[in-house]
């Protein structure tokens, strides 16, 4: 499977952790010409992005401009949902005045840099030491390239774990093997499943585990590979789990919209089990919306294959760009820095762990994660093993032709084949000729 891009809890960018948005990064562009267009030390600044304000991105904002008292930033939220993606595109493409925005995974980004939204933001990164991680030629890669340019650096990267009803769990007498595979889950799934509780909300990302960066592409990039095995074994695995309703029936997840939402159902116990990331944690802290009696405990990912290395289904996430339109880049720049710095400060209470992290101050990320009712709501000694494992392996796409499309091509195919209305063989098919239609389009 070639080299694996490492999740690393060692790799620190020194500088950028340690200054915390100090002068030496607001300035990296100094008094010199920035990306472009007014000053790095003053200006009015609009942010858009899918974390709600309140869960630290508010809290972030105050710091910045308390150490930046010529910028002033203001920050929408947008629903991270196909309408809400429209409207930031219609927004970055219209007369809505935007300086940064986020975009949450290869295909959206993909899609503004086609477009022509983003900054390309090459030669700051190559210029910013404590960003090397972040540069086009690094290595490993950390970051999403386009045509050998940097039009964003990711301010975020989760692991993917299974989070779990620990009180259920108990109750039924399970422990969770150290190795356990897409077998062990669904067996335990299926054990969980009692009355109107599912054992799993979905299945686990199998292809993705196994074929990792790139996974509907060809080598090359020129046709799809969606012939790979491992697209039918994750697909008849979804089917199995559902059919013996060890998941939730598509049905129902597509008539409450639980792809968005499935915080709701998970925290009211309609199932036990649900691969995610730490985002998810902001609910389960959030017990005036969510309220729920039990505590829940943090496992990794099961393995495709047990005893057989594999790709962690997690992302470098939360990718901040600048739009190509701004008109205070020089601003945005200094802004942009700073975000990076302290993400491991503000944004972890909301469940978004930075793509910086100091491996000193693990334990104090894990408390600001978890929170003041951690004792309560959570099994915590769980969650450290599972969010700053070395070994784990996040892959970082570098094929984007068609990848929207082809995204919307299998979701879509998916969802037909576990609403009774396509084969496997037929999602073959025709996934494979509607995908290599797209990467020729592309």
């Amino acid at each position: 499977m070639g080299d694996f891009s490492r999740f690393s809890r060692r790799t620190v960018l020194g500088g950028l952790a340690a200054t915390a948005g100090a002068a030496v990064l607001a300035g990296c562009g100094g008094t010199d010409a920035g990306p472009g267009g007014g000053s790095p030390d003053s200006g009015q600044l609009n942010v858009w992005g899918g974390v709600p304000a309140e869960s630290g991105p508010d809290d972030l904002i105050a710091a910045f401009q308390k150490e930046h008292p010529g910028i002033t930033v203001t920050y929408t939220r947008y629903v991270n949902d196909d309408s809400g993606n429209l409207k930031l595109d219609n927004s970055l493409q219209g007369g809505v005045p935007i300086d940064l925005f986020f975009s949450y995974g290869a295909g959206r980004i993909s899609k503004r840099v086609n477009a022509g939204l983003t900054l390309d933001i090459t030669d700051k990164v190559k210029e910013t030491p404590e960003l090397a991680p972040f540069a086009a030629d690094a290595s490993p890669q950390a970051n999403y390239v386009f045509d050998g340019k940097i039009h964003t650096v990711p301010a975020a990267l989760s692991p993917g774990f299974v989070l779990a009803n620990a009180d259920l769990l108990d109750d039924a007498g399970i422990e969770v093997p150290e190795d356990w595979d897409v077998n062990d889950y669904h067996e335990i799934a299926t054990k969980l499943s009692r009355g109107n509780t599912h054992g799993s909300f979905v299945a686990p990302e199998y292809a993705r585990m196994v074929l990792g960066p790139d996974m509907y592409y060809a080598e090359g990039g020129e046709a799809s590979r969606i012939e790979d095995p491992a697209f039918r074994t994750g697909l008849e695995l979804s089917l199995a789990m559902q059919n013996d309703n060890s998941t939730m029936p598509k049905q129902e997840i597509l008539a409450q919209k639980l792809e968005t939402f499935s915080q709701s159902a998970f925290l009211s116990g309609r199932f036990a089990m649900m691969a995610t990331q730490a985002y998810m944690l902001r609910y389960v802290a959030d017990t005036k919306e969510y309220p729920h009696d039990f505590t829940v405990r943090a496992f990794p990912l099961p393995a495709p294959i047990k005893g057989q290395e594999h790709w962690n289904a997690g992302a470098y996430g939360d990718l901040l760009s600048i739009s190509q339109k701004s008109q205070q880049q020089d601003a945005a720049w200094t802004f942009f820095t700073f975000w990076l710095a302290n993400a491991g400060t503000y944004m972890v209470k909301g469940g978004r762990l930075p793509s910086v992290v100091d491996p000193a101050k693990t334990d104090d990320i894990l408390d600001s994660l978890l929170g003041e009712e951690k004792e309560t709501l959570y099994d915590v000694d769980s969650f450290k093993p599972v969010l700053f494992d070395d070994t784990v392996k996040v892959p970082v796409d570098t094929i984007y032709t068609g990848a929207t499309e082809i995204e919307q091509i299998v979701k879509k195919s998916t969802d037909q084949v576990l609403l009774g209305d396509m084969t496997v063989d037929q999602w073959v098919t025709d996934v494979k000729k509607q995908a290599d239609a797209a990467i020729k389009k592309g």
